[in-house]
């Protein structure tokens, strides 16, 4: 609640608990995301005339990310971070397409998500060698069982671009004509979270 802007001019104080715990995260932006969260909940505490502190309990205290939270260091942290994804190639040097496919039969789910990367592979190598592609998976979903129903995904980088558009819109089209009912095949073009 605190970190969600509000003001509370008496506050003199705040904490945050486990300051690492979203760092480990299974997303690329997982350090951005820490350091946004504890630069506001540090921001809470002091807004009035009164003097305030932050205290800060990690058990990861040399993590550079923290530090650069703790400090309010946006500059370093963004050139840590830019140099970081650049080295990775994460975005903004490059689109991420994820491809999510979900049914209630385990097994059916396995061997389709196993067809399409090998549609992809194909597709790619054969129909568009043109496009840049780096394909991830198949794997599980971090939340693998969602009421009552398997997820599993395929993580492309790639950059989006007319043929980019071209390649994933065979595979939505061509390849789903030929998934049973039972599975359902969706795509998230820059995903909010991987």
């Amino acid at each position: 609640m605190v970190t969600k802007g509000h003001d509370f001019p008496a506050v003199t104080l705040v904490g945050v608990l486990l300051a690492e715990s979203s760092l480990y995260l299974d997303d690329y932006r997982a350090a951005e995301r820490t350091f946004s969260l504890i630069t506001q909940v540090i921001g809470r505490a002091g807004r009035s005339k009164l003097p305030g502190r932050a205290v800060i309990q990690t058990y990861t205290p040399e993590n550079i990310n923290l530090g650069f939270a703790c400090r309010q260091d946006y500059e370093s942290f963004f050139e840590n971070e830019i140099a970081n994804r650049r080295a990775f190639t994460f975005p903004p040097f490059c689109d991420i397409a994820q491809i999510t496919l979900s049914s209630a039969d385990e097994a059916e789910l396995s061997s389709t998500v196993l067809r399409l990367a090998d549609y992809i592979r194909t597709v790619s190598r054969e129909r568009f060698p043109d496009v840049p592609l780096l394909m991830f998976g198949p794997f599980e979903a971090p939340v693998y069982r969602v009421n009552d129903k398997y997820r599993m995904r395929v993580v492309c980088k790639c950059k989006l671009g007319r043929r980019t558009r071209e390649l994933f819109a065979d595979v939505m089209g061509a390849f789903t004509r030929g998934v049973s009912r039972r599975v359902t095949v969706s795509i998230d073009l820059n995903p909010n979270s991987i």
